[in-house]
């Protein structure tokens, strides 16, 4: 009889102790509005201003990125690949040129007060120029 008191005791302490915990408490607010526009570049391949050996990079305007969107918001860059498929940036590839050499594609972006940086390093050694890009850039803003 003690035995079974005993583990009724021991099974109701493991109860108790088990709920002791922390409390959290929060609070519904009303959700934030989101808005988001896209807007779409074509970027020849002679926009590309060329920092270094297989390295360039382009400043685009895009006034929709405000202060607000720096703090609360988001910016999406998107570039259109070879089979007409968006793809998020960052972005990098590895190819084999006609020489049997290994290249890379790499495409990064960062954003700032009303403008987007996008680097761009291409290393194919038989043609290091960049190729034209078509971008898409969303502009996500919570109000």
């Amino acid at each position: 009889m003690k035995k079974i008191y005993l583990l009724g005791l021991i099974i109701l302490s493991l109860f108790t102790f088990n709920s002791c915990g922390d409390t959290y408490y929060t609070t519904v607010e009303p959700s934030p509005k989101m808005t988001s526009e896209s807007f779409y570049f074509n970027i020849n391949k002679n926009d590309w201003i060329k920092t270094e050996d297989y390295h360039w990079y382009l400043r685009i305007n895009v006034p929709s990125i405000t202060i607000s969107t720096i703090d609360n918001g988001a910016v999406l860059v998107y570039y259109k690949n070879n089979v007409n498929t968006w793809v998020l940036l960052p972005y990098t590839t590895t190819f084999v040129n006609q020489r049997n050499e290994l290249y890379n594609e790499e495409i990064w972006f960062g954003y700032a007060l009303g403008t987007i940086d996008i680097d761009y390093v291409y290393t194919n050694s038989l043609d290091p120029t960049p190729t034209d890009l078509n971008l898409k850039v969303v502009v996500i803003n919570y109000n």
